[in-house]
């Protein structure tokens, strides 16, 4: 009886410690059914949604490091259905990079994207891929693996329709203010699949963007707050976080309206910053604030993240260093956004 009993405890541990290894909630509906699979916090918190049918399913966000994709690819083996699609929404290294893991693990699925996601996508591997092997080292899900342009506005999974809504503003990063990203809808679950347009419970990536296209966001979530949408799906949250839309749109709204009179008060980063994280103490995903941030005075030194440079720049006039950060700054985003010399 006491061996039983020490089994039987033994299976509980690992069942729990599975469950910790690739943590998710559950939306089911008649026909459809959608898993959130949310990464670490020193992943990002990145989330992959899992939209699976009858007999197929697809899969948003391939996550962005080796460990993470890995363990994704461990929970959709664990379904038992056809990966159909591995889609992706936007043309960022954190929910792009896990797709080679993926495809090496179900060699019959296709890694889709829209044609103006696709294609800087693909412009982005060489430098995607050096920045994340500097980041993450043996980690890093290198090499990237180019997505296919898919053309369609809709996507079926075991004939359910789901809709892709296109012309979306969200995280730009080092690209353009309009930076493309799309957006999933499935009617069947009334859910909405925004990925980095939405936050929840993190700081909220708002480098590259401007006071326009931060109203054009804002417009964006105040629409579908009006939706009456049963979920939405934000790109990063923590674990266990609340999916229903109140939470994630009215976090996200907040933030950004937070962060235009911040910018508005303030014309230095730092000053931004402290009023942010004053207003935002606990809040997890801290790097976005300061990445955003510093894209947005264009102080490229500090992107580094290293004392040491920080250190040699307090040395020299600021003048020279502003000049500096803007000429790396405009060769950066050159670098990450010319298509036309392709």
């Amino acid at each position: 009886m006491a061996n039983l009993r020490k089994r039987s405890m033994a299976m509980v541990m690992v069942a729990a410690a599975l469950a910790l290894l690739w943590w998710s909630e559950s939306v089911v509906a008649e026909g459809l059914s959608l898993e959130i699979f949310v990464a670490e916090p020193e992943e990002i918190n990145v989330t992959s949604a899992l939209i699976m049918g009858p007999t197929e399913m697809m899969v948003m966000s391939a996550q962005g490091t080796r460990s993470a994709a890995l363990r994704l690819a461990d929970l959709i083996e664990s379904k038992g259905l056809a990966l159909k699609y591995v889609f992706l929404s936007h043309p960022h290294l954190d929910h792009s990079q896990g797709a080679g893991i993926l495809l090496e693990r179900f060699p019959e699925a296709r890694f889709i994207a829209t044609p103006e996601v696709a294609a800087l996508q693909r412009h982005r591997i060489p430098l995607d891929d050096k920045m994340a092997t500097s980041r993450y080292g043996t980690n890093a899900a290198v090499p990237s693996l180019p997505a296919e342009d898919y053309l369609a506005d809709t996507i079926e999974i075991d004939g359910y329709p789901i809709e892709i809504w296109k012309d979306i503003i969200g995280d730009a990063g080092i690209g353009h203010p309009d930076e493309p990203h799309v957006a999933l809808h499935i009617p069947a679950l009334n859910a909405l699949l925004p990925s980095d347009v939405v936050y929840y419970n993190a700081h909220v990536m708002l480098g590259g963007t401007t006071e326009e296209s931060r109203r054009i966001w804002l417009e964006q979530l105040n629409s579908w707050l009006a939706m009456d949408l049963s979920v939405v799906v934000p790109g990063h949250m923590p674990k266990g976080a609340d999916l229903s839309p109140n939470g994630a749109l009215t976090h996200t709204r907040d933030y950004i309206l937070a962060y235009d009179r911040a910018m508005a008060r303030h014309d230095n980063a730092d000053a931004v910053i402290k009023l942010m994280l004053e207003q935002y103490p606990n809040t997890p995903h801290r790097s976005a604030l300061l990445l955003g941030t510093y894209l947005n005075f264009s102080q490229m030194h500090r992107l580094t993240f290293n004392p040491k440079v920080e250190k040699v720049a307090s040395w020299l006039p600021r003048s020279l260093v502003e000049w500096a950060d803007r000429k790396l700054f405009e060769q950066r985003k050159k670098a990450y956004n010319n298509l036309a010399e392709e």
